[in-house]
């Protein structure tokens, strides 16, 4: 009788989960990742500034398309920063950076112990980061510019930006990251 009352409970399971929605896996420009679809119907409240870093298209090229300019959104909370302390900056992966920021508690739980600098930096390509607007999935010719390689010298050229502008050369950088992300922290 108990294996027959398991074997009940583990259909009734196995029927919801089959009748359940499943969200879409995320392909630029094919699908809504559930991400995305999160961060358009609701929008997360965090304790952030949204600014916008003049970004240039290509950082390894010198032709002329590679000095065009789109602009980087990144997110940064300076409530418990002092100047000389670290920076703590979260390398955004495929998705919206405000929903990273509003699901990463950890970086806001540990900056007042070190007087960091809080700091989310959007990935090409996603959120409002569209190098070619709407058109940025369009071609093989645009979509050649999503790549991590070009993701990395946009944190580096951001990060570094971003300390002169403090005048805080010599603060340290830790960085943090998910998934995608993490690989691009390391």
């Amino acid at each position: 009788m108990e294996l027959s009352s398991f074997s009940s409970i583990f259909l009734l399971l196995l029927f919801a989960f089959a009748l359940a929605e499943v969200e879409s896996v995320y392909f630029p420009g094919i699908y809504q990742s559930s991400l995305k679809k999160i961060g358009k119907t609701v929008k997360p409240k965090i304790p952030y500034k949204a600014r916008y870093f003049p970004q240039v298209l290509d950082h390894f090229t010198f032709q002329p398309k590679s000095y065009k300019i789109f602009y980087q959104k990144y997110l940064i909370n300076s409530q418990y920063w002092h100047k000389g302390a670290p920076i703590f900056v979260y390398t955004g992966n495929e998705g919206d950076i405000d929903w990273f920021a509003a699901n990463s508690g950890f970086m806001l739980d540990i900056a007042p112990k070190f007087h960091a600098l809080l700091v989310f930096i959007e990935h090409r390509f996603y959120g409002e980061s569209m190098p070619f607007g709407k058109h940025s999935y369009r071609s093989a010719k645009t979509l050649g510019y999503l790549n991590s390689q070009q993701a990395l010298a946009d944190y580096a050229v951001l990060i570094r930006s971003l300390k002169h502008n403090l005048s805080s050369e010599a603060s340290p950088v830790v960085v943090f990251g998910g998934s995608y992300g993490g690989s691009m922290s390391t």
